[in-house]
């Protein structure tokens, strides 16, 4: 609060304008050249009209100071702003799976028909049947719930050789099949491939052919057929299969081919899967969410009387996510002030979206806010108790977990990044308890008026009209002080203030209090001894209670107090000694 103001304009009407003033008044009932020792002025009451104040705009009695927690906005609004510190990221991963062979393959024979082609001239040639069967096993990590495919790096070499009957009757076959299980799927082979299944025609049967095949992906939702399994056992992943080789050709001799053998052999190293769509749960160490060091807090704040009540405070807490899954954070907000017991708030079910930045606002009421500028409104009742006091510090602790119902997409080897910060934003907008409180000394006057006391039973009295446009009562209490700074007890001098500043009700008109100010010597000689006022002032969201003024932004430049038609009286005699 602007005590040079005030000095100017308010105190000054109520003691040097009705004390000081007396001095120059001449009085015709009086002759000081004839008075010897000390006068009495005054009498019946000697009235000073002082006309009216300037406007007194909030900015002037509410100064910052520096502040370094609460800051005008451009718009004049008072806020409550604090930024948490840096918090280190974390990096939630989980580490390939590599799927091993478990015992060597099992090589399957595939025997060769010949029949005479219906009409003759001809015959027909064909074989299939499984060519190998393999088992694959690797460990499944406990982040993983559930698969439904998974990118793997991994491939098969894969050979057919022909029997020398079939190469001598048929230089190449028409066609030539390899099918693996279903739930593979693979990369293009340099020959036709139709998913798990490669088509190779006019394979010449003079030599073997060797097939390396890159496999891209496995399927966990294809039905296998026979041995065919691709599934999570247990702690276990299980990859087991046939591969089976199919061979058309037409031979105008069949000698010897008929029952002769295709035989085959593979090789299919470790596959590490790189990648997957499923149910994941990576363990993410995020404990806490910042802390916030409450600095630079103005007077007007830190009285042991003042109640923090705020309308809508916030935290605004920015989490970026560049994993391919959601996620939640509960947690626990606490506000520690020295000498007081910590106050917790639980903050439970912030949602984290995937691959971007999510913004929540922990609110006090979900109305207030534009939820349109944030992805979450999360609001809690009691989130003004936090600073009700204003607090040293504000922790977050929290406990972050994947969302493990949903699926998503995951690589894995991959170190991503979660990294949160958040910051209060609270607007100095009072709710039903809410109270600030100024307190100071305007002194050195004694001065001026050590020669003079007042006679008993006399008094100044000031009388004023205060418009007030600020949306919060104004509880005016007031104690003289002796030359020492120590306050007068009652029984020397007393200062009544008559009623409370009315609110004004929305922040946008003024109401109007009438107001007086009585100073009263209660001893003999002590209002020599005065030497200034101590005040203290209250703005109160409610009248005891009564009628409160919530909502409303206090505001720099909008919100005033002016006094009008101020008259200062003397009633009864000032003493002084005039020699």
């Amino acid at each position: 609060m602007n005590c040079n103001r005030l000095k100017k304009v308010i105190l000054p009407c109520v003691v040097l304008a009705g004390t000081l003033a007396l001095t120059g008044c001449m009085d015709d009932g009086y002759d000081f050249n004839e008075v010897d020792m000390t006068v009495g002025i005054g009498g019946d009451g000697l009235s000073l009209p002082v006309s009216s104040t300037d406007t007194i705009k909030l900015e002037d009695v509410l100064e910052l100071d520096g502040s370094e927690s609460v800051v005008v906005k451009d718009n004049g609004d008072y806020v409550f702003e604090q930024t948490g510190d840096d918090v280190a990221p974390v990096h939630p991963a989980i580490d390939p799976i590599v799927v091993s062979q478990a015992g060597a393959p099992e090589a399957g024979e595939i025997v060769i028909s010949a029949v005479p082609a219906v009409g003759g001239g001809y015959y027909e040639i064909t074989a299939g049947g499984r060519a190998q069967s393999f088992t694959y096993t690797g460990s499944k990590p406990d982040e993983v719930l559930s698969l439904t495919s998974v990118g793997v790096d991994g491939a098969i070499s894969f050979t057919v050789e022909f029997p020398r009957e079939l190469s001598q009757a048929v230089p190449t076959v028409d066609r030539l099949t390899v099918t693996l299980p279903s739930y593979m799927q693979l990369d293009n082979a340099g020959q036709g491939t139709d998913g798990h299944t490669l088509v190779y025609t006019d394979v010449p049967t003079t030599a073997s052919l060797t097939v390396d095949v890159p496999i891209s992906s496995l399927d966990f939702t294809v039905s296998g057929q026979g041995n065919d399994r691709l599934a999570i056992e247990g702690d276990r992943i299980v990859m087991a299969g046939d591969i089976r080789v199919d061979v058309s050709a037409t031979a105008s001799t069949a000698a010897g081919v008929d029952g002769s053998r295709i035989t085959s052999s593979m090789r299919m190293d470790d596959i590490t899967v790189t990648s997957a769509y499923g149910k994941f749960n990576p363990d993410i160490d995020l404990n806490e969410l910042g802390n916030v060091e409450i600095t630079g807090v103005p007077d007007f704040l830190t009285d042991g009387n003042v109640v923090v009540d705020l309308y809508n405070p916030q935290i605004l807490l920015t989490v970026t996510n560049d994993m391919a899954i959601g996620g939640v954070i509960n947690g626990v907000i606490t506000s520690h002030k020295e000498g007081n017991d910590p106050v917790s708030i639980p903050v439970n079910g912030i949602n984290v979206k995937p691959s971007g930045t999510t913004n929540v606002c922990i609110c006090r009421r979900a109305e207030a806010v534009d939820a349109t500028l944030y992805d979450q409104v999360l609001p809690i009742a009691n989130l003004s108790d936090l600073i009700s006091t204003i607090p040293d510090n504000i922790t977050f602790d929290a406990e972050a977990t994947a969302d493990s119902k949903t699926d998503g997409s995951f690589d894995f080897g991959k170190q991503y990044t979660i990294q949160p910060n958040y910051r209060i934003e609270a607007p100095i907008t009072f709710d039903a308890d809410a109270r600030i409180v100024y307190k100071d000394t305007l002194d050195g006057w004694n001065d001026d008026i050590s020669d003079f006391e007042l006679a008993e039973d006399s008094y100044v009295s000031m009388s004023a009209t205060v418009e007030n446009r600020v949306p919060a009562y104004l509880d005016l209490q007031v104690s003289a002080v002796d030359i020492d700074g120590n306050v007068m007890s009652e029984n020397d001098i007393t200062v009544e203030v008559s009623t409370t500043v009315l609110a004004s009700a929305d922040g946008e008109n003024s109401a109007e209090t009438p107001l007086t100010v009585n100073i009263r010597q209660k001893s003999e000689s002590a209002f020599s001894r005065l030497d200034g006022l101590v005040f203290n002032v209250e703005a109160r969201a409610s009248e005891d209670g009564q009628n409160p003024v919530v909502g409303k932004t206090l505001n720099a430049k909008k919100h005033f107090i002016i006094a009008r038609d101020i008259n200062v009286k003397l009633v009864g005699k000032v003493i002084g000694d005039f020699n």
